[in-house]
């Protein structure tokens, strides 16, 4: 951590305000984290009367790790690859259609990830929309290597953000210039002065994607659980299904402990060695340097990754869209064949109270999120806070199947299958998503300003709310509007923490797929996209303006 820089000052000064707001954060992550896993391990190790090692060797156990590891490991190669070259591709003026390009790469993120999964399947799958028009279908799409495509689609846009965060730090335009002037190649600027310099970005986007991929659920088990691919989290889901037999318990619980120790023995070296080279941040002034190439090359460009773009994302879209208003599975998705019947019969009042259910989540835990993700990014300006930020950015690349078994354990006895205990797990899981953006926005203050009320004898508080509060509330706003948008489809620790009745809208959908309702789930599917997409513009929307009106920079 030594390489960061010390941009700004504590805001809390006073030694009481500090200690009672770290206290703040470590009982919730004591109670959010610590509790659930210190219970997971009272499970293996005490509380199952010798079954781990039954467990440990059963048919099965090693298969689904190994087949976890590949999927992540094919995963990183496939998907930081694909979002480093979107990244430093639209940093150039002259590539067309660029701000179309910004927005259609983020859609497989915003998307939710099981409707990706199915959106495929109809897509490509045998009687699916290719196959209807064109005779043509991919019998892959549920096997091995269509787990990890569609993956790799759903982790591209997050390798994109964590690149283009790198160029607007790391990035020499000063250099670059310097380098074409002299008379060297595009691409030999891009591959000795750009790519050397985005090395800690990449690398810190590799882990992310591993580890993320690592602990992905609704994509294997839509699209792997028939045809006997088996991971780490749908064994865990399996498992669970069974949990009155206690060997089934079990296995659930040592496979989620698994996932913990295969992500932290790849996050924590990563924490160490990246994280000094990603707070080292421009010498040279001046806007980003253009991507390599010229309009020929920046046509070809955006050529390029609007095919990609058609084919990921357009064509299994369209497909879903094309299963949802036609009025049997097999038949083509012609005008004569079109109905609304699939439509109007997934519009109920049970689905209703479900949305409204997820609503309610995501609003509850974005804004509780706002405010924990703020206090950790004020107390980490200083040594004492600064640990408490690493354990907030810990709790996000731990699984969600992890950290739904050990909220499972912990509190189940008491809350089990309440919506409470789900939204202790978004809690848990999304936090890192609010600290980030304010952390960062505070990284880029000038402490002058802090200074200055500080000593014309303003309080902390004064200081927070009249000089931090209004640059930081893009900031806040964005992490806000990014937990939302991810609690309201999140799936994988709904899917294992729900009870009768209280079913989030993601798992209403996810199981109307298990089930084999094709029809009703492309419907509910198309109107969670739908809900989703409309909500992250009308956000995104507001926050640009919040933006503009407090002068703060829109960096892409």
């Amino acid at each position: 951590m030594g390489g960061r820089r010390s941009v700004a000052p504590p805001v809390f000064e006073q030694a009481r305000a500090r200690w009672a707001l770290l206290a703040v954060v470590v009982v919730a992550v004591l109670a959010l984290v610590v509790v659930p896993l210190a219970a997971m391990v009272r499970t293996v190790t005490v509380d199952a009367g010798g079954r781990v090692g039954a467990v440990l060797t059963a048919p099965g156990f090693g298969s689904a790790i190994g087949t976890s590891l590949i999927v992540a490991a094919a995963v990183t190669a496939l998907a930081v690859p694909v979002g480093a070259a979107f990244a430093v591709a639209l940093r150039g003026s002259h590539v067309p259609t660029r701000t179309a390009l910004r927005v259609a790469v983020l859609l497989p993120v915003l998307v939710p990830d099981f409707v990706l999964g199915f959106s495929w399947l109809a897509a490509f799958g045998r009687s699916g929309f290719v196959d209807d028009l064109i005779g043509w279908s991919w019998p892959g799409v549920q096997s091995l290597a269509g787990v990890t495509v569609v993956l790799a689609v759903n982790a591209a846009p997050v390798a994109y953000l964590l690149t283009v965060s790198g160029l607007s730090a790391r990035a020499e335009s000063d250099l670059e210039w310097a380098a074409r002037a002299a008379g060297a190649r595009p691409w030999t600027v891009l591959r000795t002065i750009t790519m050397p310099l985005l090395a800690p970005s990449l690398a810190m986007a590799a882990t992310v994607v591993f580890v993320l991929a690592l602990g992905a659920f609704a994509i294997p088990e839509i699209l792997g659980s028939a045809t006997g691919v088996h991971t780490v989290t749908t064994r865990i889901y399996a498992d669970l299904a069974s949990s009155s037999d206690p060997a089934s318990f079990v296995a659930a619980v040592t496979l989620a402990l698994v996932l913990v120790l295969i992500a932290a023995a790849v996050v924590g070296p990563a924490d160490a060695l990246l994280t000094p080279g990603l707070r080292t941040t421009r010498t040279s002034g001046g806007s980003l340097g253009a991507a390599p190439g010229g309009r020929v090359a920046g046509r070809l460009a955006a050529t390029m990754m609007w095919c990609y773009l058609a084919v990921a994302v357009g064509i299994p879209l369209l497909a879903l869209l094309a299963t949802a208003v036609t009025r049997a599975v097999g038949v083509l998705p012609v005008p004569s064949n079109w109905t609304l019947a699939n439509f109007t019969a997934v519009l109920t009042a049970r689905n209703g109270e479900a949305l409204g259910r997820s609503m309610v989540l995501a609003l509850v835990a974005a804004s509780v999120l706002a405010v924990l993700g703020g206090v950790v990014a004020l107390l980490e300006r200083d040594r004492a806070g600064r640990a408490a930020g690493t354990l907030v950015a810990l709790t996000f690349v731990l699984p969600g199947s992890t950290l739904a078994v050990g909220l499972l354990i912990g509190y189940g006895r008491w809350i089990g299958g309440s919506l409470l205990i789900i939204g202790l797990a978004y809690l848990a899981k999304l936090w890192a998503l609010a600290h980030r953006p304010v952390s960062g926005a505070l990284d880029r203050l000038p402490p002058e300003e802090t200074h200055a009320s500080r000593v014309s004898g303003a309080t902390s508080w004064v200081a927070l709310r009249t000089v931090l509060l209004r640059p930081l509330a893009p900031a806040l706003l964005a992490g806000w509007l990014v937990c939302f948008l991810t609690g309201l489809h999140e799936v994988t620790m709904s899917s294992l923490l729900y009870g009768p009745g209280n079913e989030t809208l993601a798992v209403v959908v996810l199981n109307s797929e298990e089930l084999g309702q094709v029809g009703l789930t492309a419907a509910l599917s198309v109107l969670l996209t739908l809900l989703v997409l409309v909500l992250a513009a009308v956000l995104w929307w507001l926050v640009s303006r919040v933006r503009r009106s407090v002068g703060v920079p829109d960096v892409r």
